[in-house]
């Protein structure tokens, strides 16, 4: 497991750069540096690289050679995921992906909301076929009596687990590891995994993107699914294999599914998910990152990285996350 014990001096250097967003970061880290009356630089000249000590960083940023910084400059995502920052070579430097508890907040109010959406038919009425006084005789389950799947029990997915669990539904999530969440089923492995599929009315999708969890979402795994399933992706394109995804809904293995990430974004218009009568595409707004609470927790990271701790959400890269 990679380490990261480096102690930082009070006055350190921070370099910005996160593409567009770089003059409302610079603008909103000097305000919390003056109000938490920090000893904090921030480095705006690329000529002085080798000063720099922390570098707060997006991928469609302009730097592309990270062999300038300092090899133990700390690097810190405003993203949860890095797997495109990991594409980048020429980092060699410590790696820290985005915990943020607002991010956090927000993924399990959006997955929860979807999940109530389908529970309640809210589609029905809200996007009916015609107008008029429909009667519905359906008698609708309580949540004591759904079963929902979380791929992924990491940051985001254990908050979404707790949320859920607390309105009664019956929530097991699937991981790399055993997780232990009040109220919560945990489950790991091959067997874990046909185990959640075949299990879950709702299967949602929080996983990183990895070379295990790549298209975890296929042909094979779907013949598992529980008939009728609604699948809800908040976690990255790459986990779903879009045509198998498809033929699932065309057939009914799957009832329905909410996409929110996607293999290319912004999503072609041209794209099969946007006229098809069972899919909702929403474009990438379940948990964007939000500008100064994300600060915050970059600070609050520094301040550990002072004290001679671990950083929340160091990168081990040889697992993507």
């Amino acid at each position: 497991m990679h380490t990261c014990t480096r102690i930082l001096a009070s006055d350190l250097n921070i370099f910005i750069s996160t593409g567009s967003k770089t003059a409302e970061y610079k603008k909103v880290l000097a305000e919390e540096i003056e109000s938490q009356a920090l000893k904090y630089n921030i480095i705006e000249d690329m000529s002085r690289s080798n000063e720099v000590d922390a570098i707060i960083y997006a991928d469609e940023s302009d730097i592309s050679d990270f062999s300038i910084f300092p090899d133990d400059t700390v690097i810190f995502s405003i993203f949860a995921g890095v797997e495109k920052t990991l594409l980048n070579k020429t980092i060699q430097q410590p790696l820290v992906r985005l915990i943020d508890v607002e991010m956090t907040e927000c993924m399990a109010e959006w997955c929860t909301a979807h999940v109530m959406r389908y529970h309640l038919d809210l589609d029905e009425f809200i996007r009916p076929d015609k107008t008029g006084w429909k009667i519905y005789n359906k008698e609708r389950l309580l949540a004591n009596q759904i079963n929902i799947g979380i791929l992924g029990l990491g940051t985001l997915g254990s908050a979404t687990a707790e949320k859920l669990n607390k309105l009664n539904f019956n929530v097991t999530g699937w991981s790399a590891t055993k997780k232990k969440l009040k109220g919560v089923r945990s489950l790991v492995g091959s067997e874990g995994l046909v185990k959640i599929l075949s299990t879950s009315d709702f299967l949602i999708l929080l996983l990183p993107l990895t070379e295990k969890t790549q298209t975890i979402i296929n042909s094979e795994s779907l013949k598992m699914a529980k008939t009728g399933a609604i699948l809800i992706n908040a976690g990255r394109g790459g986990l779903i294999e879009d045509n198998d995804l498809l033929k699932a809904l065309d057939s009914g293995k799957l009832s329905a599914c909410t996409l929110d990430v996607f293999d290319e974004e912004p999503l072609p218009l041209e794209h099969p998910f946007w006229s098809h009568d069972r899919v909702t595409v929403t474009p990438h707004i379940s948990a964007p990152t939000r500008l100064r609470s994300s600060i915050k927790s970059i600070l609050i990271n520094i301040d550990r990285l002072n004290k001679g701790l671990q950083p929340l959400g160091l990168v081990e890269k040889k697992r993507f996350y």
